[in-house]
C-alpha cells in the first residue's frame, strides 16, 4: 500500500510542477515551502525533508529538471 501511495504523490508532485503558474508564483527558495503545504492534504506526515529527497530522485530519473533555482517538471537542457 506505501508503492500505491508514494506513486500517487508523485504523479501530484510532477502535475503541480507542470502547472504553468508554478514558475512564477514561487520564487527561488519558497517553492519547496510552498509545495510541501499543498502536499500536506495529500500526505499529513510529509517533510519537508522527504519531499527535497523526492524531487532529488526524480532529478536522477530525468523526470524533473532544476532550473533557475526552482525544479521543473522535465527534462533538464544540457
Amino acid at each position: 500500500m506505501g508503492l500505491v501511495r508514494d506513486k500517487r504523490l508523485e504523479a501530484y508532485l510532477l502535475h503541480l510542477l507542470r502547472e504553468p503558474r508554478t514558475l512564477a508564483a514561487f520564487p527561488p527558495g519558497k517553492q519547496l515551502k510552498d509545495l510541501h503545504t499543498q502536499l500536506q492534504s495529500l500526505r499529513p506526515g510529509l517533510r519537508k525533508a522527504t519531499l527535497f529527497a523526492l524531487l532529488v530522485r526524480l532529478r536522477r530519473e530525468g523526470k524533473v529538471a532544476f532550473r533557475q533555482g526552482r525544479f521543473v517538471a522535465g527534462k533538464a537542457e544540457d
